[in-house]
């Protein structure tokens, strides 16, 4: 582990309070809830987020004390960015941490049927990545965390119907909505260790199920969002990450998750370059 590194998440945090004040390098990124009209607030479409961990914000505390475990990030997760840039107003974020394609019928409850956007990662969960994270977190070296990414990657055989029936619910449910569907980004940095990259591998091999997954619905209102350009160089061994990652506490619940760039500058952007957040 290079002695520098945790240093750097220090400098880091510093540079995500400057671009959550507005300098997020363009123009439209330094917009603002109050910036907004009232009478454009009120007329703005609305956008709901579904999914996991990766939605909800986990790598960017402090988080929403709403009574539940779903580890919503109160100020930094990427629906919040997306509607900061776009002209759909976020009604709520409903994903929430360790949720599988399980969990998104619950999720659309109470949900209006009029919602113009839907944004979500999910999928990740059924292919066991909370397992392979509990695993290895302790000893990464270990065969019970190797056995972990295995069996993940054995899983990605029966996932393709699970998010095929997943997003035909939402796009059911939702009839109006865009439906975005975006990719969970590789973690570490190419050659930061071993472990590391098997793990981008396993991470890239879920995303081809998850793009098939969409292609296969045949439909132009659900889209796959990839975001491995806007990741791109800014994985964990990085001189400037997109991922919260404490050496020191290898169960801290932030690790491995998109910090506060990684919204930003990673999910949000990509929505916005993919042309998701236009209407």
């Amino acid at each position: 582990m290079n002695s520098g590194f945790l240093p750097r998440i220090g400098a880091v945090a510093l540079v995500t309070s400057a671009l959550l004040a507005g300098a997020v390098s363009a123009p439209a990124l330094a917009q603002t809830d109050t910036a907004r009209s009232a009478p454009a607030a009120a007329s703005a479409a609305g956008y709901v987020a579904l999914g996991d961990s990766f939605t909800s914000g986990q790598g960017a505390p402090p988080y929403i004390l709403d009574g539940t475990n779903c580890l919503r990030s109160k100020r930094a997760s990427y629906p919040i960015f997306s509607d900061l840039v776009s002209s759909y107003k976020l009604k709520s974020n409903n994903a929430c941490s360790g949720a599988s394609t399980a969990e998104i019928p619950l999720q659309l409850a109470g949900v209006s049927p009029s919602t113009a956007l839907v944004t979500m990662t999910v999928g990740g969960i059924d292919a066991g990545s909370n397992i392979v994270l509990a695993a290895c977190a302790p000893n990464p070296a270990s065969d019970v965390c190797l056995g972990a990414i295995n069996n993940s990657v054995a899983q990605l055989s029966i996932l393709a119907p699970k998010l095929v029936g997943t997003y035909g619910l939402v796009a059911a449910t939702l009839p109006q909505a865009k439906i975005a569907v975006l990719s969970y980004p590789r973690q570490f940095k190419p050659g930061f260790s071993p472990l590391g990259d098997v793990l981008n591998g396993a991470t890239d091999a879920l995303n081809l199920v998850i793009k098939g997954s969409v292609e296969a619905m045949d439909t132009p209102r659900i889209r796959f969002v990839d975001a491995s350009q806007e990741f791109a160089g800014h994985g964990i061994g990085s001189r400037i990450p997109f991922f919260a990652f404490d050496a020191l506490n290898p169960f801290a619940l932030a690790n491995f998750h998109p910090n506060a760039l990684g919204n930003s500058l990673g999910y949000a952007r990509a929505l916005l370059n993919d042309g998701l957040l236009r209407r």
